[in-house]
C-alpha cells in the first residue's frame, strides 16, 4: 500500500501567520480606541458649549421657584428667616439679574444665580453698567439656584498656547434699563462672590473668554476651544473654534 505525503503548515509559517493576524487585531483595536475617545472629548466641547450657552436661556426666561416664604432685604439677601414673613413672588424689592459662572481648578464650572435688590432711590442712567451697578447684586442664598458642571470624560480648560489652566469669571446679567443681556468677562481670575459688583464695568463688558479644551491624553490631536464673544447677549456668542482656527 502507497502512503500519501500530506501537505501542512510548517511552525514558521503558522507563527507569521498568528504574528500577522495580531497585528492586524491590534491595529482594529487601536484604530477603534482612538476613534471613540475622539468622540468622547468631541462630545465634551459640545456639551461645555451647550452649558454656557444654557445661561443665556435661563436669563432671557426667568424660572423664580421661590414660595411665598421668601423675603428679601437691603443687601439683596433672599432668606426665609426675615423677619416680617415672606413677600408673594413678583412684588418683592428683589429681582433675578442673571448668572454667574466661574471656574477655579479647569475641570468643573461653577454656575449661580445672581439678585439685586431694587434702589430705593434711583438716578437716571444712561447706559446699562450704571443701570446695574444702581442695584445691590449678590448671589442667591437659595441653594438649589446654584450647581456644578464637571466637564465631561477628564476634559479641562486651558490658556491658549499652552498648558496653563483655565481660570475665569463670567456675569451674564439682564439690564433693568433696555432689557438687554450683558456679559462681563475677566479672563484671567475668578471675582470673590462679595465683590461680583466690581466686574460690572466697560472694560470686562469689552472682554472676551478662549477656553481651549484639553483632553488629558484621549489622543493627541489639535484642541478645540470654546470663545465667549465680548459683550454677547445672546446664545449664539459662544462657538466652537475647530483647530485650525482656535490657536491652541
Amino acid at each position: 500500500m502507497k502512503l500519501w505525503d500530506k501537505a501542512g503548515f510548517t511552525i514558521i509559517e503558522t507563527m507569521l501567520f498568528l504574528g500577522i493576524t495580531s497585528l492586524l487585531v491590534l491595529g482594529v483595536l487601536v484604530g477603534t480606541g482612538t476613534s471613540i475617545n475622539i468622540q468622547r472629548y468631541r462630545d465634551s466641547v459640545s456639551s461645555l458649549q451647550g452649558i454656557l450657552q444654557q445661561q443665556y436661556s435661563d436669563v432671557s426666561n426667568v424660572d423664580n421657584n421661590r414660595d411665598n416664604s421668601w423675603a428679601c432685604d437691603s443687601n439683596a439677601k433672599t432668606d426665609p428667616t426675615i423677619p416680617g414673613g415672606g413677600i408673594a413672588r413678583g412684588q418683592s424689592d428683589c429681582v433675578i439679574l442673571g448668572r454667574l459662572i466661574t471656574t477655579t481648578d479647569s475641570h468643573s464650572l461653577s454656575i449661580k444665580s445672581v439678585v439685586g435688590y431694587i434702589p430705593l432711590v434711583s438716578t437716571m442712567s444712561s447706559n446699562d453698567i450704571d443701570a446695574l451697578r444702581q442695584y445691590t447684586i449678590q448671589i442667591s442664598s437659595v441653594t438649589s439656584e446654584s450647581e456644578t458642571y464637571d466637564i465631561e470624560w477628564g476634559s479641562s480648560l486651558v490658556q491658549p498656547s499652552g498648558d496653563i489652566p483655565m481660570v475665569f469669571s463670567m456675569l451674564v446679567l439682564r439690564s433693568p434699563l433696555s432689557g438687554i443681556i450683558r456679559t462681563f468677562i475677566d479672563s484671567a481670575s475668578v471675582v470673590d462672590n462679595s465683590n461680583i459688583r466690581d466686574l460690572i464695568n466697560s472694560v470686562a463688558l469689552k472682554q472676551s473668554a478662549k477656553m481651549c479644551v484639553d483632553s488629558n491624553g484621549l489622543f493627541t490631536s489639535a484642541r478645540t476651544a470654546i470663545e465667549v464673544m465680548a459683550n454677547s447677549a445672546s446664545a449664539s456668542g459662544v462657538e466652537v473654534l475647530g483647530e485650525a482656527t482656535s490657536g491652541c
